[in-house]
């Protein structure tokens, strides 16, 4: 028994040594499920029981061994999986907020672009908008007077329509 037990360990040591870890480790587990299975089979009947119970308990302790590492590798599997998703929804979330934040920018840079071109036209055809890049109430007077003095419709209201007009009428 001794001999076959040393031939035995000496065999899967050396076969431990030249596959992966994570197949080692299924190896280590068969190995103690056949001494277990050894121990019980030899006090259970003898000799010829231990053999069986070896083998029977390699087995077990090999199997139990691989479902726990397919059990790991899918948990593995699903947090990466899960990580993945997370990350690409955090893309997508930050793609949305740049999309917005460029939308609203040239708006912006477009409103403040009329108000300034606006405010130098009626500067030049000797109209007082307020301060230069700010609307208000200066500004819609002095757009009103504007619009009175052409004959347009008096609406105080900006637009690119009334900015090209000033521009052709010297503004």
């Amino acid at each position: 028994m001794r001999r076959h037990f040393i031939t035995l360990a000496v065999g899967m040591v050396t076969a431990s040594l030249a596959i992966p870890p994570a197949h080692a480790g299924i190896m280590g587990d068969g190995l103690g499920g056949a001494l277990s299975g050894a121990m019980v089979g030899k006090l259970v009947g003898g000799r010829k029981s231990a053999r069986t119970g070896a083998i029977i308990g390699g087995v077990i302790g090999a199997s139990e061994a691989a479902a726990n590492m397919q059990r790991q590798q899918q948990h593995q599997a699903e947090i990466e999986r899960r990580q993945s998703e997370w990350a690409a929804q955090q893309q997508l979330e930050q793609q949305r907020i740049r999309n917005e934040q460029a939308a609203a920018a040239p708006a912006v840079a477009t409103d403040q672009t009329l108000v300034i071109e606006t405010q130098k036209s009626l500067i030049r055809l000797g109209f007082q908008p307020g301060p230069v890049g700010r609307a208000g109430p200066e500004l819609t007077a002095a757009v009103r007077q504007y619009q009175k003095s052409k004959g347009l419709l008096e609406t105080g209201d900006l637009s690119q329509a009334l900015l090209a007009h000033m521009l052709q009428n010297g503004g």
